[in-house]
């Protein structure tokens, strides 16, 4: 096997499965599976992905009934209930609603305006 081959060969296992829903996209409905999932479009629905990451970028609208993931990174905008393990509002994300978490951690210039309940423990 040449050098450049070697460097092309990847553990699969270190290969991480990503879903993303990309800024010229809308999705109305219910969503739910076992990859980790972006968000840069336009979502209404319900979202589950209990043992998941899900990542609401910039562009990223939401309006969820539920969120239920392992971890919630929030750079968009997000109105609904989250159950999460953690949750990530970054210093442009906006949100509104309820959060139901483990851990919290809210950055200066993020906008909230809801309830937070701390969990002891995550239960997807």
């Amino acid at each position: 096997m040449s050098p450049e081959e070697k460097k092309l060969e990847v553990d699969s296992s270190l290969i991480k499965n990503l879903g993303r829903l990309s800024a010229n996209l809308t999705f109305n409905g219910q969503l739910s599976g076992s990859d980790d999932l972006e968000i840069s479009g336009s979502f209404t629905g319900s979202i589950e992905i209990p043992l998941h990451d899900l990542t609401i970028q910039r562009t990223g609208r939401v309006k969820a009934e539920v969120v239920k993931a392992k971890n919630l990174f929030l750079h968009g905008q997000l109105e609904g209930l989250v159950k999460a393990e953690r949750v990530v509002i970054s210093e442009t994300g906006i949100f509104s609603g309820e959060i139901i978490t483990s851990k919290i951690s809210v950055q200066n210039g993020a906008r909230f305006k809801g309830s937070i309940k701390i969990t002891k423990d995550y239960h997807p």
